[in-house]
């Protein structure tokens, strides 16, 4: 590739020879000489100084959460003569956009010399990101020629769903199990409430002894605490190509994979175990666990998660129902665009599950992708009314949550208060 002021050179140079050989004029000829030696120079020059540079990216964190930003530090260092003028650009994944800085810089090399710049990078959408190529421009001494280069330096980071805050949020398991959590379970146990009164029995804490009870009744009093449990909630998240609809960045399986990781946190962060079912072109699961490491696992398995696959939504009972703990309390995210859903969460609560669902509204985003004609209005209606009563109907077994997208999660699930009914 050849910069303008090559591209003229040569084309006087070609001019003289045509003109020369048209004239049979050796004298003409003989001008483009010194052009053909400088051009072909320059070119020499460039050749044996473009693999000499070794680049380096550098990256603040590989993990993030959406809507967060990465910083990227590029270092260059010349191994070879000087170069005048070398641009490097580092070539960005779709959905990736510099918020500070530039991923393009121009700089003068000596040898031996490092130089770097830095670029901030705004993520807003989930999923695995891969820096892979920076194409690089290098201009000899004399502006003559430009050789572009592909330099392969790879560094990949993930961006998580965000966790949106939970604060309000009172979704818990219904039913508890023997496991020490924070869920009061109205009976005698481990916990930190007061539950009552009984006569000491030796081996009895004498921490545990209510001196003042005692003294009134003349004998030895216990406290007893109520117990703390914890329970089992399994996360199902309709990721199917029916259930999406919206923009990529907007549409209804990213506002679901960001509920299942908000709602999953605050479980966890309860004690309590959570497992997740994934519905699209195969049905990925993760059986329930405890603590940190099940949250970071179930981040892993909702990273990857693309809408794809039309299976039919009672797979997933039979999934409950095979291998997740019965009486655990489901938490189905899906916008219901699928009437067989009913029938599904019908028998998942006639077997003792306690059944929650969320459901981004599709009206709402569906409308954001058209105008506002009559036709379209009158659409949104009918569409507005079949959705009230597949939900009104989904209300006789399960306790619906009709999320708009607009809110926040937070907002749309204070309506839903765990039973007070334990045990």
């Amino acid at each position: 590739m050849r910069s303008p002021k090559g591209f003229w050179l040569a084309t006087a140079a070609i001019t003289c020879i045509i003109v020369g050989m048209f004239l049979a004029s050796g004298a003409i000829v003989a001008l483009s000489l010194p052009i053909v030696v400088y051009i072909g120079i320059m070119a020499m020059l460039l050749d044996s100084s473009e693999a000499k540079l070794k680049i380096e990216r550098r990256i603040s964190d590989i993990r993030i959460m959406a809507g967060d930003v990465v910083q990227i530090e590029i270092l260059v260092r010349n191994k070879g003569p000087r170069l005048e003028l070398v641009e490097i650009n580092d070539i960005l994944p779709d959905y990736l956009c510099v918020k500070e800085g530039n991923n393009c810089a121009l700089m003068s090399l000596d040898k031996d010399e490092v130089q770097s710049f830095t670029y901030t990078l705004d993520c807003p959408l989930r999923g695995r990101y891969l820096l892979e190529n920076l194409k690089i421009t290098v201009m000899d001494s004399g502006r003559l020629h430009s050789t572009e280069i592909l330099f392969k330096e790879i560094t990949e980071f993930s961006v998580v769903a965000r966790v949106e805050p939970t604060r309000g949020i009172n979704i818990a398991p219904k039913k508890t199990r023997n496991w020490v959590g924070m869920i009061k379970a109205r009976r005698v146990g481990i916990g930190t409430e007061f539950y009552g009164l009984r006569n000491y029995v030796s081996g009895d804490e004498f921490r545990k002894i209510n001196w003042k009870a005692s003294a009134r009744s003349d004998t030895l009093l216990t406290n007893e605490f109520e117990a703390e449990c914890s329970g089992d909630a399994t996360l199902i998240l309709d990721a199917r190509l029916e259930a999406n609809v919206g923009h990529i960045e907007d549409c209804a399986v990213e506002h679901g994979v960001r509920a299942a990781s908000t709602i999953a946190s605050q479980i966890l962060k309860d004690k309590n175990r959570v497992g997740l079912i994934v519905l699209r072109d195969i049905i990925d699961e993760v059986y329930p666990a405890f603590g940190k490491r099940q949250f970071y696992k179930l981040s892993e398995h909702l990273l990857d998660v693309k809408p794809l696959g039309l299976l039919p939504f009672e797979n997933v009972g039979w999934m409950v129902t095979s291998y997740f703990p019965l009486e655990s309390q489901i938490i189905v995210i899906s916008t219901l665009t699928d009437r067989d859903i009913i029938s599904t969460i019908g028998d998942l609560c006639a077997r003792g599950y306690d059944v929650v669902v969320i459901s981004p509204s599709p009206i709402r985003l569906e409308s954001s992708l058209v105008d506002d004609s009559p036709e379209k209005v009158m659409a949104s209606r009918i569409m507005t009314q079949e959705r009230d009563n597949l939900i009104s109907e989904l209300g006789r077994y399960a306790r619906i949550v009709d999320w708009d997208t607009d809110d926040a999660l937070a907002k749309a699930l204070r309506g839903v208060d765990a039973s007070r009914s334990r045990r």
